[in-house]
């Protein structure tokens, strides 16, 4: 009856090509023969399943089968389905992908933007996380957006939908089309300036080490030891270490330590020593590959050898008609914190 309700209320005021959004207790969305019912009930209201999106909410104590069974009998009637707050409680990302709705909901708190210590690690995790999504072919809606800073951390995260009261509080009317652009032409325009000051600040960072690296490479290429070519290189303050690479990835010279270079650790000791592993999988030896002559840096990471968030430049070379790959690995965190003295 409530759904009833809802949908005959809805059916004057919504829009072509608009969605309504219907939530729908797990219990009741499991219930075999529940699609079929709704779907008759959405017609006799006057509006189609296709303009509907069910709303679920998955969790750990709902059967999974029965959750996928159900979702494929509400798609069969035409319905869109989405899981509503996932990242809240017991959600799952086995189980999402599992399901594969058309929508997943992402809770609040995953996307409230906050000067708390979890928001670099929730910045970083989250254009993966719907990047994940997307490629599993999911939409991604976050939800619980109340400040522009949330809103950029949704644009940065690159989700379809937004929700939330920064665009209107719960009203009986709907809001004018495209009311909220000015909301979303202030935000993109920010993230695009932002962007740019990145990558401008980045390559302004960077520019003394990818100017060293070239250098020690032209000196390798000539006959120079790996010392003498990567002097001037291992002496700025944020070098890690240089490495040299054969055709097939692998170490054919010793690692130089660089000025920046850290103690061993005994806890991580098992993994320190990178002379055994073979690299040639990793973007940064593939697209030094790819444009010989060419300075590449990756984007910054957790090095596997090390506790160290940091950036990989590489450049391959010839050497005695023999191709080599020579590389640096550069302290980011230490970098970033020279950034104001810099600039």
């Amino acid at each position: 009856m409530s759904h009833l309700t809802h949908l005959r209320n809805a059916a004057p005021l919504l829009p072509d090509a608009q969605w309504l959004f219907l939530k729908v207790n797990p219990a009741t969305f499991t219930d075999p023969g529940d699609a079929a019912r709704l779907a008759a009930a959405t017609r006799e209201s006057g509006l189609a399943p296709e303009c509907l999106v069910i709303e679920v909410q998955e969790s750990g104590g709902t059967d999974v089968a029965e959750i996928a069974r159900a979702t494929h009998a509400f798609r069969a009637q035409g319905f869109l389905v989405a899981v509503d707050d996932f990242g809240a409680g017991h959600s799952n990302i086995d189980r999402l992908l599992t399901l594969k709705p058309d929508i997943v909901k992402l809770d609040r708190s995953l996307v409230r933007a906050g000067s708390t210590h979890r928001a670099p690690l929730r910045d970083a995790l989250m254009p993966k996380l719907v990047d994940l999504l997307h490629e599993s072919g999911m939409f991604v809606v976050a939800e619980g957006i109340e400040t522009c800073e949330d809103l950029m951390l949704a644009a940065r995260s690159n989700v379809d939908f937004v929700q939330g009261y920064l665009f209107g509080m719960p009203s009986a009317h709907l809001v004018a089309r495209g009311a909220a652009m000015p909301l979303f032409e202030d935000v993109f325009d920010a993230l695009a300036q932002m962007r740019r000051i990145e990558r401008l600040a980045g390559d302004l960072l960077l520019l003394p080490y990818r100017s060293g690296l070239m250098q020690a490479a032209a000196r390798f290429a000539g006959g120079a030891t790996t010392e003498a070519a990567c002097a001037d290189l291992l002496a700025l303050p944020c070098t890690l270490n240089c490495f040299f690479f054969d055709q097939g990835g692998r170490e054919f010279m010793p690692v130089l330590a660089g000025a920046a270079a850290k103690a061993p650790s005994e806890r991580f000791a098992p993994i320190a020593d990178p002379s055994a592993g073979r690299w040639d999988n990793r973007p940064y030896f593939v697209d030094a590959h790819a444009n010989p002559q060419q300075v590449i840096a990756s984007a910054p990471y957790l090095s596997v050898t090390g506790t160290s968030l940091c950036v990989t430049l590489t450049i391959a070379i010839q050497r005695a008609a023999r191709p080599v790959v020579v590389g640096a690995d550069l302290d980011w965190r230490r970098l970033i914190e020279a950034a104001p003295a810099i600039f």
